[in-house]
């Protein structure tokens, strides 16, 4: 974890979808110029990835997850390619979405490059979740592709103080008495999503 940190550069979590042969190593970074370090010296002696790409999630939001949800959850990624005027109205339109308890995020951010929205979200199943998504973000003005991915792996490498503090500093308001603190991650390690 030393040789993976830096003052302005923490690592949070290790996840993996279904269909790739990637793992991807998510940080908190104050900007770009602090990964910089790394990301070309640190992550290649470490690790030895045959190569890498670099994707940056912007303003990212976390969700409290609702407290009736079912115990079956399986962790997916769902990200969206957004016309550029209307990114923004869509990223608001999944912040103020009132999500079911079997279909629901658990955080969105801007992700400028390959996609511009992505989104981590829990469901009972991929065809219930791509139901949700069918009905509730597929359908929105400015939406030009949405595309969802099983995630098999997700843990979290950032001590448990440091993630809670992290992730109570990106909570979107309570939406009522729905929703609850919950930590996505660690339920995800211990479920196998």
């Amino acid at each position: 974890m030393d040789k993976m940190s830096s003052k302005n550069c923490s690592p949070l979590y290790l996840s993996q979808r279904e269909e790739d042969h990637f793992l991807s190593l998510i940080y908190e970074a104050e900007d770009f110029d602090s990964l910089t370090d790394i990301l070309v010296k640190n992550i290649p002696s470490l690790l030895r990835p045959e190569k890498t790409r670099t994707i940056p999630l912007l303003k990212p939001v976390f969700f409290r997850a609702p407290k009736d949800r079912p115990a079956n959850l399986e962790r997916y990624q769902v990200a969206l390619r957004t016309r550029p005027e209307e990114t923004e109205n869509i990223f608001n339109h999944i912040l103020c979405l009132d999500y079911p308890t079997d279909a629901f995020p658990t955080y969105a951010a801007y992700s400028f490059g390959e996609d511009d929205i992505l989104t981590s979200m829990l469901s009972t199943s991929r065809n219930r979740l791509k139901q949700f998504v069918r009905e509730n973000l597929e359908s929105q003005k400015g939406v030009d592709s949405v595309e969802v991915s099983y995630i098999n792996r997700s843990v979290r490498i950032a001590p448990a103080e440091m993630w809670k503090k992290y992730r109570e500093s990106k909570y979107i308001p309570k939406s009522g008495a729905r929703r609850e603190e919950y930590d996505f991650l660690g339920h995800a390690a211990g479920t196998g999503a």
